[in-house]
């Protein structure tokens, strides 16, 4: 016997809506699995923080001094010259 119009669109109508519904776990699912590894990687470098700052609380004397700060004329030696373009 013959479908009738209307099974026949709603059957139309069902098919995109079931591959949408699909579409859209998968997405979750993908989501989910990401805020997980996420997650587990935080706490990962929690507990590694964590572990470095326990033993040593005070921090070490490697016997290296800081850095001076630079003067503006050693900065801009270090760059490479720029011509002005002329008009």
């Amino acid at each position: 016997m013959w479908k009738s119009n209307k099974s026949r669109a709603e059957q139309h109508f069902a098919t995109p809506q079931k591959k949408d519904d699909k579409v859209l776990k998968q997405k979750e699912k993908t989501q989910r699995e990401r805020d997980e590894r996420m997650a587990r990687l935080r706490d990962l470098r929690l507990a590694k923080e964590a572990a470095e700052q326990a033993p040593g609380d005070q921090p070490e004397a490697t016997g290296k001094q800081p850095a001076s700060p630079e003067s503006q004329e050693e900065i801009s030696a270090r760059l490479p010259k720029v011509h002005p373009h002329r008009s």
